[in-house]
Order: C-alpha cells, then sequence, then structure tokens
C-alpha cells in the first residue's frame, strides 16, 4: 500500500499581495496540479515566489526563495523570481544603435542599463488571468516612454503547471509600431534542499551541456568574445559539485537551435534530498548564477518567514538571448519587428532520483 505524500508546508497568502504599484492592482495566484505541487506567482513583475515539490521520501517543501507579502516584494531584490526584461542582462553604458539610430537608456547598474532598467519588467503589475487551476495568464504592454527601449512591445507570458511537475513558461512578445531589441528570462532563485533554513546550495550538483561562455570586461560586460570551456574551472560539461566550485555568473552558450525545439540546458538535483529540476528552453543561452552577491547589503533581505536571503542560498538558470548583443555585432541578434513575433518556451521540470 502506497503511504499518503506528506502535507504541503505553509502557502503563501493571496490577500497578502493586494495592493496598487503605480496605480496597478496587485495580486497573488496559485497554481496547483494534480500531484500536490504549488507555485504562487505575483502579478508584481510575473515573481514565482513559491514552489512547493516532493523530495525522494514523499516529504514536500518549499524550493524557490521569495517574499511573504507585498512589500517585502517591492522592497526587496528586484529580481527575485521576477520574469526580466525588456532586455535581460546587462547592455554596456545604457546605450546602443539600431538601424543607424543612437538610442539611450536609463542606467541602473552603474553606468550600465541591466535587465530592462529602473521601469523595467522586474518592476511593473502586469494584468493578470488565472485561467484554470493549473494556467496563469499575463500581459504586458512596454511602451517607449516607460523604459527608453524603442518601439511598443506586448507581451503574452503563459505560467503552465503541468502533471508531470513541470513550471512551463510560454512568450509571445509582437512589435506593433517600430523594431526594436528583446530578450526576456526567468529569474527564479532556485534551493532544491528547501528555503526555510536559509542553507546554501554547495551540496547541490549541477550539468550544463555548453562548451563556450561569453567574455566579459568591465562590469561584467559583455565584449561579443566566446571563451572556451576547456580547461575552464567553471566548465559544467561533466557534473559538478556547487560547493566546490567559485561563484558562478556566466553566460553559457547553448549548441545551435535552427528549428527552435526544446532541448535540455541544465540539470540541477539536490544530494541531500533527491530533488532534481531539468530545464529546457528554445532559447539560445543560460545564464548561470549562484547568487554570490545576494543579500550583501548592509540592510537584511528576508524572505518568507523571516529567513534572511545569504550569498550562495539558491542558483539562477535564466535561458535568455545574448546580453550586452545589440552593442556586439558579431554575436546573434534578436531584434523584433512588426510581423515578426518573438516566441520562446522555458521548462522547469522537477522529479526525484
Amino acid at each position: 500500500m502506497t503511504s499518503a505524500p506528506s502535507p504541503s508546508p505553509r502557502l503563501l497568502d493571496p490577500a497578502r499581495f493586494v495592493g496598487e504599484v503605480d496605480g496597478r492592482p496587485t495580486a497573488l495566484f496559485l497554481l496547483r496540479n494534480a500531484r500536490g505541487m504549488v507555485v504562487a506567482v505575483s502579478n508584481l513583475g510575473a515573481k514565482v515566489l513559491q514552489i512547493v515539490v516532493p523530495d525522494r521520501a514523499g516529504v514536500f517543501a518549499d524550493v524557490a526563495l521569495g517574499y511573504e507579502d507585498l512589500p517585502g516584494v517591492i522592497g526587496g531584490s528586484p529580481s527575485m523570481g521576477a520574469f526580466v526584461g525588456r532586455y535581460a542582462g546587462r547592455i554596456g553604458q545604457a546605450r546602443f544603435t539600431l538601424d543607424g539610430r543612437e538610442h539611450l537608456l536609463t542606467p541602473n547598474a552603474g553606468a550600465h542599463c541591466i535587465h530592462g532598467g529602473p521601469r523595467g519588467a522586474r518592476h511593473r503589475a502586469f494584468d493578470a488571468t488565472q485561467i484554470d487551476a493549473q494556467t496563469l495568464l499575463l500581459r504586458h504592454r512596454f511602451l517607449t516612454a516607460d523604459d527608453d527601449f524603442p518601439g511598443t512591445l506586448d507581451l503574452a507570458l503563459t505560467y503552465r503547471l503541468d502533471d508531470d511537475n513541470a513550471l512551463v513558461l510560454e512568450h509571445t512578445a509582437t512589435a506593433l509600431d517600430e523594431p526594436g531589441p528583446a530578450s526576456f528570462t526567468s529569474h527564479i532563485y532556485f534551493n532544491l534542499d528547501g528555503v526555510d533554513q536559509g542553507q546554501r546550495i554547495d551540496g547541490h550538483t549541477l550539468q550544463v551541456p555548453s562548451r563556450e561562455v561569453l567574455a566579459t570586461g568591465a562590469d561584467g560586460i559583455a565584449t561579443g568574445a566566446l571563451v572556451s570551456l576547456d580547461g575552464h574551472p567553471q566548465d559544467l560539461r561533466t557534473t559538478a559539485t556547487l560547493g566546490d566550485l567559485t561563484d558562478i555568473d556566466l553566460s553559457y552558450v547553448l549548441e545551435p537551435n535552427p528549428a527552435g525545439e526544446l532541448r535540455r540546458c541544465a540539470q540541477l538535483r539536490s544530494n541531500a534530498t533527491g530533488r532534481t529540476l531539468d530545464v529546457s528552453t528554445t532559447e539560445p543561452l543560460l545564464q548561470v548564477y549562484t547568487a554570490g552577491q545576494l543579500g550583501v547589503a548592509t540592510r537584511p533581505d528576508l524572505g518568507k518567514w523571516g529567513v534572511q536571503h545569504r550569498p550562495r542560498s539558491a542558483v539562477c538558470l535564466e535561458p535568455q538571448h545574448f546580453p550586452n548583443a545589440p552593442n556586439c555585432p558579431t554575436l546573434p541578434q534578436n531584434t523584433v519587428r512588426p510581423g515578426e513575433p518573438y516566441r520562446a518556451t522555458t521548462v522547469y521540470r522537477f522529479g526525484v532520483d
């Protein structure tokens, strides 16, 4: 006789996320599947703030860092759980040239623009409709007047929780007038041991099938060059234990994907709990970040249930396009033009071994 699964841990309360940001309503949505998995998403930044999945013994735990109320989200790390855009990563000197015209962005990382700038998707309340118990549709219109990027861009984003414990993200970005660069990514902070004690991810193992990473210069700005991972200390083609590596904040280039098909780009595993996370995507690049800068500010960054976020208490696996590509003509470009939508799918599939 199969034993009943353990009860889920405390879930986030949607009532604590009701409010307004820039005059737009905020809310929290809970997605549930038939196997007891739960995902909590705020429409502020389309942020995934909780993911509840079982371990090898059937014990459910929360494996995504996040905040327990709207003030926490507003005052906390802006990337925590966010769907980042309209351009993920850094754009050097907060400027680029497209079709012979220079565009000046608002710096928000020293002299540079990061993750869409101070009015990017991380900071905006999306229109949200929960289609059913397992599906959430979010929409946002990016305007030049808000974020300085050229053109009006409509984003439709779907979070779908499948019964095989896969969280599926599908987005379509449509240019309505002028062309402009775009690159979206999911910035969930994962800890497969569970996030209730603030433990580090040093016991996790990670494998990424990539042969090259982007070279970076000052302030982590991509130069357009590629660096071979042969002999590199952060080569992840062979499964590595994160505690044996220094902090990672690298752009791993994936194999070309002309057919635009889903293919696996990462496999994360907790030795302590047996939980696994397989990441598949149609995107051309995976940013791996072991959160070495998380919680280093003077003011503590307090997450759910008072747990303090600290360096290396999570890992982010962020499929996207190439950071700073608008300033690097040798890199693949992702310019969204009218009549040519930008579509992508990323799947985070949880399991045990």
